[in-house]
């Protein structure tokens, strides 16, 4: 979130494994996501379970259909669920306990996953039978807890969500959770409210331009300032402007 004086300017970001992009705008309405993910190519939206995200996904969708395009499949974030049984811990330390070890595992797999991607679809359908003990789990017990207690509310968002939350097992290319955008908003986040310029619109916008080409440095591993640096040159002389991954391929040529 930027401010100024009249105004509070909210950062959305998006991004895939090469590229990170954010815009500024004054709401948080889902209609932002919405004229996104209208213009996008995508398939798949990872996010939490946001309802102005889920609107915006239908929206796309209802217009895709009419063009004849696929449509975008929602899958849901796991770190968000986790941390609802986390908070539960907080005043059901043994119930939430069951989950958390659940979670536990499952992401000890998803670690060997990333690290074995010759065996990734094996090790993730060993994921399924953990999600499935938090499911039974949650069915058996949830009518013995207030919908309105935390343990309740974790287990009525797994129970709710539970297909857009196991959709990452039978697609290698899915991430299990959206920590990755997470990150990339951490460096906005923390340096808001030290930067100069972001406190009007025009500064949260340029801070917006910039997020997305250092981030997208980042994802591929791409030095920020010799990006930057060929950028300004390149663009002097008159050729045309390149994103930090195709700046990538190009050292490789």
């Amino acid at each position: 979130l930027f401010r100024s004086k009249k105004n509070n300017w909210f950062l959305w970001g998006f991004s895939t494994p090469r590229s990170s992009y954010f815009e500024c705008h004054d709401t948080r309405s889902g209609d932002v996501a919405s004229q996104l993910l209208i213009r996008s190519n995508c398939v798949f939206l990872v996010s939490d379970v946001y309802t102005g995200y889920a609107k915006a996904v239908r929206e796309t969708n209802e217009l895709r259909a009419k063009l004849g395009l696929p449509p975008i499949t929602h899958v849901y974030c796991n770190a968000h669920a986790r941390r609802y049984f986390k908070q539960a811990g907080e005043g059901f330390p043994e119930e939430a306990r069951f989950y958390l070890n659940q979670y536990r595992k499952i992401y000890r797999l998803e670690k060997l996953a990333k690290n074995n991607p010759d065996k990734r679809a094996k090790i993730r359908e060993r994921i399924r039978k953990y999600f499935e003990k938090i499911r039974d789990k949650c069915i058996s017990d949830i009518g013995a807890y207030s919908n309105k207690s935390k343990l309740g509310k974790a287990m009525g968002y797994f129970l709710k969500n539970y297909e857009g939350l196991t959709r990452f097992i039978n697609n290698t290319d899915l991430p299990i959770d959206n920590n990755s955008q997470e990150r990339l908003l951490r460096s906005p986040v923390i340096g808001r409210k030290t930067w100069y310029g972001t406190h009007s619109k025009r500064g949260a916008e340029t801070a917006a331009i910039l997020f997305s080409l250092v981030e997208s440095c980042k994802l591929n591993k791409v030095n920020p300032r010799e990006y930057f640096k060929n950028l300004v040159q390149d663009l002097h002389q008159g050729k045309k402007a390149y994103t930090p991954s195709e700046y990538k391929d190009l050292q490789k040529n």
